[in-house]
């Protein structure tokens, strides 16, 4: 009973707009209060002990070198390289979107810096160029998605850090092949589109002396995912000297290569940085009661139960998983959701015999999703505003490609044997 007024409670708070920490510490303590035979003295003691973990560290580091980086001027040698590669190929600004977004996603790890700063230099020239804004808008929101999905990426750290016991190099690892397999399927998908409108296609050439410096201008900036994830992956240091590492060298490129890296912008990194370190370590922190109330109330024993009553075909529990998680992506935030869900869920699919890498990447492209999916829909907010076009006709541009994204999501979650062979060719 105490359950049902738990999520009658939260569900009620979130709908009234307030922040999803908030309700959830409000609900909780609700619940154990109306209970009456847990001391309230356990609350402060459960938000300090669900932050006293060193790992945690981490979190702000990646945040703050995605942040410097995203600072750094980095963007323009990205679009640069990219054109270089696909600005040939029909529709070559939308596929430069899209292999940008790729590529300074696995550096920045945000979907949503991602989403603001590729489709604030991107969309109004394609606009221009192809005039279909929604189209423009369409393909900046849903190609935003495959940034996190690419390593390094905080999502996955996320994930790892409420897994408790999941290798974070194996999960980063996990996640190559299918950022690949989304960024390739919306290419083709926006070819098809760009060849049925006619879109033109750029002929610029460019001689050996400008490929050289356009590749001497990239590799420097797009060598940091390699570094961290290399490091993390052969064992070399932990995800928070990773961390560590990557804001080191991501201030040696600001401010010795790039050096578009200025002292005020560096300060509004580390503003920004504080920000949303000081959201996800809120929720992190009021999540620990929750879960501990939780545990205390045997849900997840009995959430397993009623799994198991329910089937016990894994692949049924598969397909319940991504049904979950791509209609709580409509409501919540993604790192907001892997903190709630994953303790409870995690464990129920390991009862299932589902590799946690393979779990984790479901849950973190599930909810990804939700960026791009109405009513939160936080990407396509941002690119239909960018476009100064209405929601509703961005989202129906979307479709084809958020098809992409769900075809890639039922075949990471079915046949895990096509990216978990990389992870395992590194002893994962």
């Amino acid at each position: 009973m105490h359950v049902i007024f738990f999520l009658i409670a939260f569900l009620l708070l979130v709908l009234l707009s307030m922040p999803v920490a908030f309700a959830l510490g409000v609900s909780t303590t609700f619940v154990i209060i109306l209970g009456g035979d847990v001391p309230l003295g356990i609350i402060p003691h459960r938000l300090w002990t669900g932050l006293d973990k060193y790992a945690f560290v981490a979190i702000p580091l990646f945040i703050l070198a995605g942040e410097l980086m995203s600072s750094s001027g980095i963007l323009i040698r990205l679009l640069d390289f990219a054109r270089l590669l696909v600005g040939r190929i029909r529709g070559g600004l939308l596929q430069m979107n899209i292999l940008v977004s790729m590529l300074f996603g696995g550096i920045n790890g945000s979907a949503v810096a991602d989403c603001s700063a590729v489709g604030s230099m991107l969309i109004p020239a394609t606009i221009d160029e192809y005039k279909d804004p929604d189209f423009a808008a369409a393909v900046t929101a849903c190609s935003a998605v495959v940034g996190p999905i690419i390593p390094p990426s905080l999502p996955m750290l996320i994930y790892v850090l409420a897994a408790g016991n999941v290798s974070i190099g194996g999960l980063f690892l996990g996640g190559v092949v299918p950022g690949i397999m989304l960024g390739v399927g919306m290419m083709i998908i926006t070819y098809i589109v760009s060849k049925r409108h006619n879109y033109v296609t750029d002929k610029k050439s460019y001689s050996f002396q400008e490929v050289i410096l356009i590749l001497r201008r990239f590799i420097l900036p797009a060598l940091l995912p390699f570094i961290m994830v290399g490091g993390i992956v052969s064992g070399v240091f932990t995800p928070t000297e990773a961390g560590g590492i990557a804001v080191f060298y991501a201030i040696l490129v600001g401010f010795c290569i790039t050096k578009e890296l200025t002292m005020k912008a560096f300060y509004q990194a580390f503003l920004r940085t504080t920000v949303v370190t000081a959201v996800v370590l809120m929720m992190i922190s009021v999540s620990n009661i929750s879960t501990w109330w939780l545990s205390t109330e045997h849900v997840p024993m009995i959430m397993s139960n009623f799994i198991n009553s329910i089937t016990s075909n894994s692949n049924v529990f598969i397909l319940l998983m991504v049904t979950m998680f791509l209609v709580i992506g409509l409501f919540l935030e993604a790192a907001a959701a892997i903190i709630m869900l994953v303790p409870v869920f995690l464990p129920i699919a390991m009862s299932y015999h589902l590799d946690p890498i393979q779990f984790g990447l479901i849950t973190c492209m599930g909810l990804l999703i939700g960026l791009v999916t109405p009513p939160v829909a936080l990407c396509l907010f941002i690119t239909s505003g960018i476009a100064k076009r209405p929601v509703e006709m961005v989202f129906k541009a979307s479709v084809p490609l958020l098809i992409v994204n769900i075809a890639v999501l039922i075949l990471i979650a079915y046949f895990p044997s096509t990216y978990l062979w990389v992870p395992k060719l590194f002893g994962y």
